[in-house]
């Protein structure tokens, strides 16, 4: 039987998302003996399909115990997103302009279903921000804030994305904060118009919401272009 590693992948998945759940809501997938015979391929072919899963976080081998049904977690695309950036395959601007577009959704989708313990989280993060000391603190705030907008979103697709961007993201904001660190009273703009956002949100304001994030990009590109005059002045 000739079969896509794709196929198999997804086969042994459909097979255990057919088991019965044990006792304590964990889900065991057959042994490889097993999973041979119904997909009808060799042994080895399935360890090294298990191998894949495990890497990729949707199974969990326990010595002497089995191999275990689990959720992906975002490693995965962290590992790729870092290597694609080191590699050269990415570029912090385009990261930039996509975290920009992703932005927008999340934003107007946590004005819609965003807890008010959520919103609470984005206005401590906010205080965070304003009495950060440094370009790392300042844009680690930065991060969270995103990453808090992520969760406030309820989306599990764009969660996964943020988080798997999360190193990325760091160093997207990082770069940029030691950009703008040069501009007078930049950090407090920045701190405002993030403030402008999460009122859009405890407004339940989708449009104003995706508006006020999106002038917090605008807000860096027109800090960004203050560094060119002010070298251009000296």
């Amino acid at each position: 039987m000739s079969e896509g590693a794709d196929d198999l992948l997804i086969r042994i998945i459909e097979i255990a998302m057919r088991v019965r759940p044990d006792e304590n809501g964990r889900v065991r997938l057959p042994t490889e003996r097993e999973l041979a015979d119904v997909l009808e391929v060799q042994r080895p072919t399935v360890r090294e399909r298990l191998t894949v899963l495990e890497t990729l976080g949707f199974v969990t081998r326990r010595q002497g115990s089995g191999t275990y049904l689990s959720l992906p977690n975002a490693q995965v695309l962290q590992f790729y997103f870092e290597v694609s950036l080191k590699l050269g395959f990415l570029s912090l601007e385009q990261i930039q302009k996509a975290l920009e577009m992703i932005g927008m959704e999340m934003a107007m989708t946590a004005a819609i279903d965003a807890s008010r313990d959520e919103l609470d989280q984005l206005d401590q993060i906010l205080i965070k921000m304003s009495d950060a000391d440094s370009i790392d603190a300042f844009a680690q705030c930065q991060l969270d804030f995103h990453l808090g907008l992520a969760r406030a979103s309820h989306n599990p697709v764009v969660s996964l994305i943020i988080d798997g961007l999360t190193s990325v993201i760091r160093a997207v904001m990082t770069n940029r904060v030691r950009m703008i660190s040069v501009v007078k009273d930049s950090f407090g703009r920045s701190v405002a118009s993030h403030r402008t956002v999460v009122q859009a949100l405890r407004d339940h304001e989708p449009e104003l919401a995706r508006m006020a994030l999106q002038e917090c990009f605008a807000l860096w590109r027109r800090e960004s272009a203050k560094i060119s005059m002010l070298y251009v002045s000296e």
